[in-house]
Order: C-alpha cells, then sequence, then structure tokens
C-alpha cells in the first residue's frame, strides 16, 4: 500500500507549487501541498502490478512526506503463496478503508473508521483500525478483528497479519466456531 500512495505522491511532488502563505485567521492546521480528487492508483515492481486502487482525496504535505487519504479501495492480485506454503493465492485481495494515514519517510499507515480486507477464497476481516509496516510487511490491531470464512467464523483482541510469512496470529481472548458459518 505505501508504495503505491509513495509513487503517486512523487508524481505530484514534480508539478506542486510553493508552499502557500496562510490567510488570515486560517485554521492552525497547514493546507496539504497537494490534494487529489478520484485518485487512480498502481504500483509496479518492474513489470509487475503488485497494486491497484482508488482513492475519493488524497492530501500530501511535504513537510514530513504525510498522505491522508479517504475512502480508499486497494486491489493485491493473487500471489505466489510464502515458500511451503500450499496455497497460491486464489484471487485478489481487496481493503478498504474510510480513512488512510501515513508517512513516506517512515513507509508506516493506518487505516481507520472500519477496514475490511476480502480475500478472494472468501475470507472477510473487519477491524476498526490496522497498522502496516510497508518496511516489514507487516500489518496489525490492537482494537479487534472479526474474521468470516466459507465455514468457519472467528473474533480476536489483537492481530498481526504477515505478508512474507502469509501468516494471521490472533492473541487475546480467540473465539472460533468451525463449519457452517454465514457470511
Amino acid at each position: 500500500m505505501s508504495r503505491l500512495l509513495a509513487l503517486s505522491c512523487l508524481g505530484l511532488l514534480a508539478t506542486a507549487c510553493a508552499p502557500r502563505r496562510p490567510a488570515e485567521g486560517a485554521p492552525t492546521e497547514p493546507r496539504p501541498d497537494v490534494v487529489l480528487e478520484g485518485a487512480r492508483l498502481r504500483t509496479f515492481e518492474g513489470e509487475k502490478l503488485v497494486v491497484s486502487g482508488s482513492a475519493r482525496t488524497v492530501n500530501y504535505r511535504r513537510a514530513g512526506g504525510e498522505v491522508q487519504a479517504q475512502e480508499v479501495v486497494m486491489r493485491l492480485p493473487p500471489g505466489e503463496g510464502a515458500e511451503g506454503s500450499p496455497l497460491p493465492m486464489v484471487g485478489d485481495t481487496v481493503i478498504t478503508a474510510p480513512n488512510m494515514d501515513g508517512s513516506l519517510a517512515s513507509r508506516q499507515w493506518v487505516g481507520r473508521g472500519g477496514v475490511v480486507v476480502r480475500t478472494g477464497d472468501g475470507m472477510v476481516a473487519r477491524t476498526p483500525r490496522l497498522t502496516y509496516d510497508a518496511t516489514t510487511q507487516r500489518a496489525h490491531g490492537e482494537e479487534g478483528v472479526t474474521v468470516q470464512g466459507p465455514d468457519y467464523q472467528m473474533r480476536a483482541d489483537r492481530f498481526v497479519l504477515s505478508a512474507p510469512d502469509e501468516t494471521f496470529t490472533f492473541e487475546g481472548a480467540v473465539e472460533t466456531v468451525l463449519g457452517g458459518a454465514t457470511q
């Protein structure tokens, strides 16, 4: 996700205007240097598309490389699976978040307001807040998570998702129901 926003913001830096001076009586929070409406985003590693998505609005501030986006939809194409994993992922994984804040400098992103992750094999995970570190490719949440699949449901207090390992770790109180779960 961070590469996607990073690439779009880097392109904007080339066309950004000089910093604005705040108007008298303007709010104390600085205006963004760049505002995108209806942004479409794509990130490539070489020739391979690794992330595509959109955001209703993207705000960028040069100082600190801060990015704020609203109504974010990210689509990750199926992966090859981790080494030793019995599965290559089936279908795209789609992540939606009403709000996403991050920093190009730290490569850390926080989705909030009800983050939903849907996988191509039918898993749907919901959490109020998800923090992603692009350097380690790990996401975690401390405010609970619910997961529904084709034939299971679960709930946990906290979670860690590791993209390189393709593993979820659930912590705290964990409840699981197997078989016959409905979505």
